[in-house]
């Protein structure tokens, strides 16, 4: 399970440091019986269809998930927005020596990202925010009643 906020700062180059807490959710099951020298900090990073944020996950997760997506229907416009949203703007990222990860242009506009960051594990994969973003969407549920979503977890057991 993956869990753990962590605040980071980005630099002008788009680098922005990967949480040491956050590595182990990289290794996938395929991968836990790799050597050492392999190449286990490479993780894919792409849009949220679902929150102005970034997604990360293991290739292996990545590859699974195109894989559903190819099965369903070609001509379904949900299908095309999501290889469209999803898919084709992911880009395979690598934590460097210094432990820090270079986010593409492209990624960083969609996500709002300048120079304050967080980075976020959300049980089956993390998340990287622009810090006002996540806090104008902390402040908004604070704000809203939260009677629904309390009522919508209980009946699940939560």
């Amino acid at each position: 399970m993956i869990f753990g906020f962590h605040h980071c700062l980005m630099d002008e180059k788009g680098r922005v440091a990967f949480p040491t807490a956050l590595r182990p959710a990289l290794l996938a099951p395929s991968r836990k019986g790799s050597k050492e020298g392999d190449d286990l900090d490479r993780f894919v990073l792409t849009q949220s269809l679902f929150e102005p944020c970034l997604v990360g996950m293991t290739e292996a997760d990545f590859q699974a998930q195109a894989e559903k997506v190819r099965a369903l229907p070609p001509s379904h416009p949900a299908v095309s927005t999501f290889k469209r949203f999803v898919i084709a703007p992911a880009s395979v990222v690598s934590i460097d020596k210094a432990g820090r990860v270079s986010v593409p242009r492209e990624l960083r506009d969609h996500a709002g990202l300048e120079r304050d960051a967080v980075w976020l594990g959300v049980i089956d994969k993390i998340e990287l925010w622009s810090k006002a973003r996540y806090d104008e969407l902390r402040r908004k549920h604070a704000e809203e009643d939260l009677a629904t979503t309390r009522e919508f977890l209980a009946r699940h057991g939560l």
